[in-house]
């Protein structure tokens, strides 16, 4: 069972990455100097972007 766990972790680690590299690319900052409100923020504004200018533009697929 432990397995099934690591492999959750694993992919959930991994696909934070991407987006965090965005963040931190937008900030111009390193990942580990972005702050909790500054994510959170990232995580709204591209939230908007859909609805705003079309599904294509946002950076998350959802």
């Amino acid at each position: 069972m432990m397995r099934g766990k690591e492999n959750f972790f694993t992919n959930l680690v991994v696909g934070s990455l991407l987006p965090l590299r965005q963040m931190a690319a937008e900030a111009e900052r390193a990942i580990k100097q972005l702050t909790v409100k500054q994510v959170v923020a990232w995580f709204v504004k591209d939230g908007k972007i859909p609805t705003e200018h079309g599904v294509d533009a946002a950076f998350l697929d959802l």
